[in-house]
């Protein structure tokens, strides 16, 4: 038999622990005089820093982890921190791309803030030593045995007047931050020419170096001052680091004119080829902005995948043709580009959304949105609306309301549905009339303002006309593929039920399964009693649905009053009701029929004899009898043929029956 010791037990959990731990959090931000990185994980034990030949490498203890780097080089630039990178021995490697230093600070366990200043560091330090090989030990000399002070003796002291330590220079903040504006502005003035350093300045006298542990190893010669031409404005880059896109590539307005569409389009797409049938990329760039700028993303495409040509935006065209027909492309050259300062935060929205409002720079996006032609407001402006609105920025979904309403009269379809939209999240009343106008109209957008109407009508509990059901029905087996098939089979699964045809509106669970608790809701509250028994009244054996439980009390109090009190039972106390629902509603007990024997009360959650209190107990034993009496009360009516009369006076005095027996039996609670 194979033995294993404890220890390789225990290394094997450590490492199964750190292979399912969740990335390190590296976060990164830039400060007047310095960069800094923090590193943040709950599960970081030890850590040692040390010199490569590149800048730093960072080593946490447990190793073997990954690290989330892409939004590193959100808002910092590359002047100090030159890449950051994880190795294959699990170090996150720092790169400098500066003669700087690193100095590390551990604010709190899990928590390690690295600091990176301009200019070497002292001599001496710990972490300007490269990093020991992992798996080879270090040789440490043994400490020698120290030998005892002598004895402290007072009368040996040298008594010295007490002097006063001079207090420490403390640099105001705006001196600093002057300095720093200097140090900027003679940079730039130096890369543009205007200002001519004659010679370095002199180095200042100074005492010995000093030993302090967080010296530095310089790798290039220290110049005078870190001048840096290329300067990257943390607006304009991405959150993965790389440029954004010029707001001049994504002009659209700029690539039509005042002329007629039919004179434009002849002379874009004259010329497309020149000698020998060879393409001429300048003339095809201009037939495809052509196209996009009157919003045919189809036509464009067909351009790019016709001729083969070299363009450094030819995959930005794709993708935004992709847009204008209404797709999205997650994933693309446009993705992580919504934080942008320019036109490209717009179109990155729109094919590729991020999951938070926080990454949208919602001020370029309307700005974009606002230079656009009208015709491509109109048509995209629905759109970013309401992925704005899924995003939870209802404000801004509201000025792209506003920005579509401009230069019109009467609101289109698109505004409509938007503000349609705007105010069924907020709670305000629908546009009845504006949303009847669309529905009449031909087009898409007809299904969504029906869809929206039977929203509203499901809200009130109205049920809609016989036309508008088919109408329902047509435009979903139409619809069936694109983006309005779940609207479409939404509303049409609440219009039939609003309809009292429940048992169609259940069949079509296909349609859109998320509509089952609405459908739920109006069984309810408006179906009929023969759709109530079909559906509400559940076999032992059949599961039931997960449903609000305002809901399965209103399908409980409905049965209750129809005397089904055990299937009344089963939804209410369900496997999700909490303890606090047991008090709010009484337990249901039931007596059952062609039996002469008496059946007991139900105790309710924790009340049995074991928790409840000695005096209750006895209560429940003295009083007994008299709940015997008033269960024999009940009179077992004989098995033969009755009228639908006599047998709701049966039901109504059952239920008589049943509240005099929970009259009797409060006390006992």
């Amino acid at each position: 038999m194979t033995r294993i010791g404890m220890g390789s037990v225990l290394a094997l959990l450590a490492a199964s622990a750190v292979a399912n731990a969740e990335p390190v959090v590296v976060r990164t931000g830039e400060h007047p005089g310095f960069t800094r990185l923090v590193v943040e994980d709950a599960g970081i034990r030890a850590w040692t820093l040390g010199r490569t030949a590149e800048g730093y490498a960072l080593r946490l203890s447990p190793g073997g982890r990954t690290f989330a780097l892409s939004n590193a080089f959100r808002v910092i630039t590359r002047q100090r921190l030159g890449s950051l990178e994880p190795a294959p021995n699990g170090d996150l490697r720092i790169g400098l791309s500066c003669a700087c230093h690193i100095t590390p600070t551990e604010i709190r366990p899990g928590v390690i803030v690295l600091d990176i200043h301009d200019g070497a560091a002292l001599a001496g330090a710990t972490h300007e030593k490269p990093l020991p090989q992992p798996g080879v030990a270090e040789l440490r000399p043994r400490a020698r045995p120290v030998s005892s002070p002598p004895p402290y003796d007072w009368r040996t002291v040298d008594r010295r007047p007490f002097e006063a330590a001079p207090a420490p220079p403390l640099e105001q903040p705006f001196v600093a931050a002057m300095r720093q504006s200097l140090v900027e502005q003679l940079s730039r003035g130096s890369a543009a020419g205007a200002v001519d350093f004659v010679e370095k300045p002199p180095v200042a006298e100074s005492a010995a170096p000093a030993t302090d542990s967080g010296a530095n190893v310089r790798i290039l010669p220290e110049p005078g001052y870190g001048i840096s031409v290329l300067q990257h404005d943390s607006a304009k880059l991405t959150a993965t680091g790389a440029e954004c896109p010029a707001d001049e590539r994504m002009d659209v307005a700029s690539w039509l004119d005042d002329r007629p569409v039919a004179e434009q389009m002849s002379a874009a797409l004259s010329g497309l080829t020149g000698e020998f049938d060879q393409p001429r990329p300048e003339a095809i760039a201009a037939a495809v902005r052509f196209y996009l700028g009157l919003g045919f993303g189809a036509e464009a495409r067909l351009l790019l995948e016709t001729f083969t040509f070299e363009s450094a935006d030819r995959e930005t065209w794709e993708t935004m043709a992709r847009v204008l027909d209404g797709e999205r492309q997650p994933g693309g050259p446009l993705s992580s580009m919504a934080s942008c300062d320019t036109a490209a935060a717009l179109w990155s929205v729109l094919a590729d959304p991020p999951t938070s409002s926080r990454a949208v720079n919602a001020p370029a996006v309307l700005r974009a949105f606002s230079s656009l032609p009208r015709h491509l407001r109109q048509t995209l402006g629905p759109r970013l609306a309401e992925t704005l609105m899924n995003l939870g920025d209802l404000a801004n979904a509201e000025g792209i309301r506003q920005i579509m309403m401009r230069g019109s009269t009467d609101p289109s379809a698109g505004v409509t549905l938007t503000e349609a939209r705007l105010m069924m999240v907020t709670g305000e009343p629908l546009p009845l009339a504006d949303l009847e106008r669309v529905k009449a109209e031909p087009g898409s957008m007809s299904g969504e303002a029906l869809a929206l109407l039977i929203e509203r009508k499901a809200a009130y509990g109205e049920a809609p006309t016989a036309d508008d059901v088919l109408q329902l029905a047509a435009m979903h087996h139409e619809a069936r593929g694109t983006k309005l098939d779940g609207r479409l089979g939404r509303a049409y699964r609440l219009a039939l039920a609003l309809s009292g045809d429940f048992d169609q509106a259940f069949e079509r669970h296909d349609l859109a399964p998320e509509a089952d608790e609405d459908v739920w809701r109006l069984l309810a509250a408006f179906g009929p009693d023969s759709s109530l028994l079909e559906h509400a009244v559940l076999a032992d054996s059949d599961p039931r649905p997960p449903l609000p439980q305002t809901t399965r009390q209103a399908l409980a109090d409905r049965l209750l009053s129809l005397g089904l009190e055990a299937s009344a039972d089963r939804w209410w106390r369900g496997d999700d009701a909490t303890k606090d629902s047991a008090a709010i509603m009484p337990p249901l007990h039931f007596i059952t029929q062609g039996t002469d024997e008496d059946i007991p009360p139900v105790p309710a959650a924790g009340a049995s004899g074991a928790d409840r209190p000695e005096d209750e107990v006895r209560a429940t034993a003295d009083d007994a009898p008299q709940a015997a009496s008033a269960s024999q009360a009940v009179v077992t009516p004989e098995k033969a043929a009755v009228s639908l009369h006599d047998g709701r006076n049966a039901l109504e005095e059952s239920v008589r029956t049943r509240q005099k027996i929970e009259d009797l039996l409060r006390p006992l609670r």
